[in-house]
């Protein structure tokens, strides 16, 4: 019996240490899914910088998916939001979630949703600097002297693929719909010998210059898309592309120079990806070289093994090409000339506010006061300004809104670098969807719309800022809110304004003196704003520097060894 009993309570114990970990496995193995395709799109601007989205179908068999791990772009990314989201059946949309861990991103669905059984596809759409890491580079053939090359594969999977197709969308204007491997051989496109015989090669002009699958617009000049598309990819298997063009395609960008090399022979390839031509290879590199790559990839790839475990030991411790979404908001890389005369950038209410000249403080008034009108935070003092969470964030609040959130500290002030933070945060909301955009025309526009809604939803605003109705928590339409203060703020003084904004606009904590700013003193370089970026800048400049060093130093001896070793380690996948 007391064998019996030792043995029951070993057991139990086991029970309690084993139960937390089963736990913790229990959502990784709660869904069986298989990656279907992938199909990638990059628009390519004067300035050798890309724009990217990725359509990553998804089929869940079993149980639900939230998301997916994505990894391996080198260049660096910088997430276009408004393009980035799911959509099952073209019907139902998600918005995703973004998590930096580090080395991969998290790609989830927002809010904690999940997904299954059934297909879903993911849309991923982000900047990267091309010429900068040297995807797109200058090199010298004796027959057609300077020439640009484009050397890039998309990332690898952990799982084979039914197909995967990659579309490039070149700064190249053409006058039909269609073209033949001779008519894009006519406007100095080539290839490697590998690409023809790898891929099946489409030629098309399209109109517009983003990376989308959206719908095409009616008028505008046609761009060279050259679309490269493979079925039966397997697990790991590295998409490679080679093309070159003449580098006057390429006046704005500052790019490497890639060793001499024997020019590549015409483009080869048919329309309708039927099978095209293999061609003559450019001109092999001698004995020597051989070898010093042979050496190099070895070094890389133990490296890279390296990397590999290191992660591993980390993870422990803790037919047809189809395009599904045709309605993503993206914006377009200009060919010559970004900004254009006249276009509006579509802004939120706070950051067409700030635009307009109101001060970051009386933005700030604003938000509180909304969030404590629909139950979000408690505002319980203004002298000093102290207020807590106590209910969940709406799914209309913005970003800016959630960095108030995150800017409480536990006494329920507001944390001192809180101010730089919403500068940082709204003139880059403002820089990304504006940054080909007619600014003062931007501007003219929302200073009409506030004045509209001024004369249009006043009393509802008034009502709204005095707790004279009861607002829904679950959304507001702040062209009727915000838009008539704004209007308000911008006339002599006499009109009624909510005064518990102006409250809280006072007191605002302001140690950099940004309170009292608007964007305007941004762009005209303000030294306290500057201080901020400056730091961001060093401190983001330094972080990339460290963690691309291996692969910058690989990259200059030989980056084709270095990509292939390294990437190789890192690739995409894991549904979870």
């Amino acid at each position: 019996m007391i064998t019996s009993a030792k043995h029951h309570f070993v057991v139990l114990r086991l029970a309690a240490m084993l139960l937390p970990a089963l736990g913790w496995l229990a959502p990784a193995q709660a869904v069986t899914a298989d990656l279907r395709w992938v199909e990638v799109d990059v628009a390519l601007s004067p300035a050798g910088e890309a724009m990217v989205q990725y359509k990553v179908r998804w089929k869940v068999r079993s149980g639900t998916m939230g998301g997916f791990y994505f990894q391996g772009e080198g260049a660096g990314i910088k997430w276009h939001r408004p393009g980035c989201g799911a959509v099952v059946d073209g019907k139902k949309r998600y918005e995703l979630t973004l998590k930096d861990l580090g080395n991969r991103w998290d790609v989830l669905l927002a809010n904690g949703q999940r997904y299954g059984p059934g297909e879903i596809t993911y849309v991923l759409t982000y900047f990267a600097d091309y010429a900068r890491m040297g995807h797109v580079a200058t090199t010298t053939s004796p027959e057609h002297g300077k020439l640009v090359v484009f050397n890039w594969a998309p990332v690898q999977w952990d799982e084979p693929l039914e197909h995967e197709t990659v579309s490039v969308r070149w700064p190249v204007k053409v006058d039909t719909t269609e073209l033949t491997f001779q008519q894009a051989a006519q406007l100095g496109f080539r290839t490697e010998k590998f690409v023809n015989e790898r891929y099946k090669l489409s030629y098309f002009g399209q109109r517009g210059t983003d990376a989308s699958g959206a719908e095409e617009p009616k008028d505008g000049p046609r761009y060279l898309v050259v679309r490269a598309h493979k079925d039966r990819i397997a697990t790991k298997e590295k998409f490679q592309l080679t093309y070159y063009v003449p580098i006057g395609l390429f006046p704005d960008a500052k790019l490497h120079e890639r060793p001499t090399r024997r020019a590549p022979r015409r483009a080869t390839g048919t329309t309708r990806h039927r099978q095209s031509q293999p061609r003559a290879q450019v001109g092999p590199p001698t004995g020597l070289v051989y070898v010093f790559m042979g050496g190099l990839a070895l070094v890389v790839l133990a490296i890279a093994v390296l990397k590999h475990r290191a992660m591993i030991r980390a993870a422990d411790r803790i037919d047809e090409v189809r395009w599904d979404r045709d309605d993503w908001l993206v914006p377009k890389i200009e060919l010559k000339n970004f900004r254009r005369n006249g276009k509006v950038a579509k802004l939120n209410a706070v950051e067409a506010g700030y635009l307009c000249d109101v001060p970051l403080k009386t933005l700030v008034g604003m938000m509180v006061v909304e969030m404590d009108r629909r139950g979000v935070i408690e505002l319980r003092s203004t002298e000093p300004l102290t207020m807590h969470q106590v209910g969940f964030m709406p799914r209309d609040l913005t970003n800016y809104h959630g960095v108030l959130l995150a800017g409480i500290q536990n006494d329920g002030t507001l944390a001192p670098g809180t101010a730089a933070q919403l500068v940082r945060a709204i003139s880059e909301g403002i820089q990304e969807k504006a940054w080909d955009c007619d600014i003062e025309a931007t501007r003219d526009h929302y200073t009409k719309q506030f004045a509209k809604e001024f004369r249009r939803a006043r009393a509802a605003a008034d009502a709204f800022w005095y707790g004279e109705q009861p607002v829904e928590a679950n959304e507001i339409d702040r062209t009727q809110t915000y838009y008539p203060y704004y209007y308000m703020y911008s006339q002599p003084a006499g009109e009624r304004q909510p005064g518990r904004v102006d409250q809280v606009a006072g007191i605002m904590p302001d140690p950099d003196a940004l309170a009292d700013h608007s964007y305007s003193y941004f762009l005209s370089g303000g030294v306290e704003v500057n201080a901020q970026y400056a730091a961001s800048a060093c401190h983001s400049a330094c972080h990339s520097a460290c963690h691309n060093a291996c692969h910058s130093a690989c990259h200059s001896a030989c980056h084709s060894a270095c990509h292939s070793a390294c990437h190789g380690a890192c690739v995409s996948g894991g549904a979870h």
